[in-house]
């Protein structure tokens, strides 16, 4: 087996290129973990190791935003599959913990980069084998039990399963065939990707407050206050 990549023992290994202005994506991260309170390790498709100048908390936070998943979605739909350690998913794509986020050994790893896992032997932890850039396999060791991974990893593809079959109802609802996916789910520009972000929250939050309107008036007879509103939509953009 090539060399192993030992996330509990980052401040052993080497000097690290520190950076405050690198973006994690869907395509460019295999996993990150705090390197320290203050800083996140993160370790690419290409295989380079940096260290992010922000918490990894903050770092999840930023890349849910930049990647367009809402939290209170996440908290939804965990609940649904009776999960309490959540990660960020979108469909296909899988940002997934490897124990509870209060775990100071936590790492979020791309599950749709992963080759293989296996049982660590040394010390009944977890290998990861990911696929990288140009088909290049990197291992990396993490500190969590084998039930732990299997089951938080279980419960991402839940997740995963629900959206993508929220996506089969709309294109059955909206007549779309299976000739017509193709068109919908081309390449878009930045953007265009954007646009579509934008809309989609504008829908999500305006069903949200129609809801509640609504609501308030067969309850109470009359609407809540403008200042209600405004908190509502701040607490919605946030999660």
């Amino acid at each position: 087996m090539d060399e192993i990549i030992d996330v509990s023992r980052l401040g052993d290994l080497k000097n690290y290129s520190v950076t405050a202005v690198f973006q994690p994506r869907w395509d460019n991260v295999l996993l990150m973990t705090p390197y320290d309170r203050k800083r996140t390790y993160i370790l690419t498709t290409d295989g380079k190791e940096l260290v992010l100048e922000q918490p990894l908390q903050e770092v999840l936070r930023n890349f849910g935003k930049f990647a367009g998943v809402h939290q209170i979605e996440m908290q939804t739909l965990y609940s649904i599959v009776k999960g309490q350690t959540m990660g960020i998913i979108a469909g296909h794509y899988e940002l997934v913990p490897t124990c509870g986020r209060g775990n100071c050994r936590v790492a979020y790893y791309m599950a749709h980069h992963i080759d293989h896992y296996q049982l660590n032997q040394e010390n009944n932890g977890v290998l990861i084998t990911f696929k990288g850039c140009d088909q290049k396999l990197i291992t990396v060791a993490v500190e969590t039990c084998m039930k732990t991974f299997e089951r938080l990893l279980h419960q991402a593809h839940e997740v995963g399963k629900i959206q993508l079959e929220s996506v089969k109802n709309l294109c059955n609802s909206f007549g779309i065939g299976n000739n017509e996916v193709t068109y919908f789910t081309c390449a878009a520009t930045d953007h265009e990707q954007f646009l579509h972000r934008k809309q989609y929250e504008r829908v999500f939050m305006d069903q949200i407050l129609k809801v509640v309107s609504r609501t308030a008036d067969r309850c109470y007879g009359e609407d809540l206050t403008a200042d209600f509103y405004k908190q509502l939509r701040r607490i919605l953009g946030r999660y």
